[in-house]
């Protein structure tokens, strides 16, 4: 048994309002492991919910609160009861429910996490500082597994924020004849090798490709956007939403008259986290373009604003150690 002890955490205190201060974790089990945190990354989504106060409705939950659920590390301790992971292994935790004296909405911002072995990813030679990225790259494969059979087809990814640029990466994967990115941030355009790409300030992706696509991932958010995917779209075709909405608007019509599919995509299961983790390990998808803005956590306040602020930061990384 190993825990008890004092670790570093960014806590949300109430409502617009952060602090990086030390909290009280539980003892672990027999069954779960201790990993020392080297990096961990924003989810700019999700983190920012909770920061601006839209809790979810969960009993009991409230602030104070440790966020995130992209974190990677060192393990320290091994409990008795696990074999297949060892002190010095580095891995992947997506959160952690382990402290005594603050909340957690997936407990992952802290310098030291407590994990069930059977939860952690071990990270097969991916680089530490790259490693917290598996939870949006597990959500973007999720969400193009979704999509079908892509082989000779034409795609579109519309939304090239960290889910966009994960998704097609995993598209260019697939073998589609077209390939194309659009975004109104053209920062965010050009960084997918073999993709086309459409500034969506200039033109819509109607009228860029009038011929249509068989398959759009929409991961922008935007429930309006749905409108504008369903005019780009080939009769027959298929939308699938990579984000969250909280509603989707566009005219019937427009969906009736293609007779499209509309697919929703949650986050990963725990086979996404290993396909996504082998694809990135083996070579076959690169995120190091992903992994450049990087802040120690003691700055972690201008580390929150630029990823909720700067529209052309794609995923920031607070450095633990």
């Amino acid at each position: 048994m190993n825990g008890g002890s004092a670790a570093r955490a960014v806590v949300f205190v109430e409502a617009g309002r952060l602090d990086l201060r030390d909290v009280t974790l539980r003892e672990s089990a027999a069954d779960e492991v201790v990993v020392a945190t080297k990096f961990s990354s924003i989810s700019a989504g999700t983190e920012r919910v909770l920061l601006d106060g839209k809790l979810p409705p969960i009993p009991h939950l409230g602030y104070p609160l440790v966020p995130g659920y992209e974190a990677a590390g060192v393990v320290t301790h091994v409990g008795d009861a696990v074999a297949d992971i060892k002190v010095g292994d580095e891995v992947f935790v997506g959160g952690s429910m382990c402290y005594t004296d603050v909340g957690a909405f997936f407990g992952g911002q802290s310098s030291r996490l407590i994990k069930k072995a059977a939860q952690v990813i071990p990270l097969h030679g991916i680089p530490l500082v790259h490693a917290p990225l598996l939870a949006l790259a597990a959500t973007s494969l999720h969400g193009v597994r979704r999509g079908g059979d892509l082989v000779g087809k034409s795609v579109a990814i519309v939304g090239m924020g960290a889910i966009g640029q994960f998704a097609a990466r995993f598209v260019a994967t697939m073998q589609p004849a077209l390939m194309v990115e659009a975004d109104k941030n053209p920062q965010r355009l050009g960084r997918i090798p073999g993709a086309q790409s459409v500034d969506v300030n200039v033109q819509s992706l109607a009228e860029a490709y009038p011929g249509g696509f068989d398959v759009i991932f929409e991961g922008t958010g935007y429930g309006p956007n749905l409108a504008n995917c369903a005019k780009a779209l080939k009769p027959g075709g298929t939308i699938v939403l990579l984000s969250y909405y909280d509603t989707l608007e566009t005219p019937f019509m427009d969906i009736f008259v293609k007779e499209a599919t509309l697919v929703t995509a949650k986050e990963w299961s725990h086979a996404d986290l290993l396909g996504a983790r082998d694809l990135i390990a083996n070579g076959d998808v690169s995120v190091a373009d992903l992994a450049e803005t990087l802040y120690p956590v003691e700055r972690y306040q201008a580390a929150y604003d630029a990823a909720f602020g700067d529209p052309s930061t794609v995923k920031v990384i607070l450095q633990w150690a």
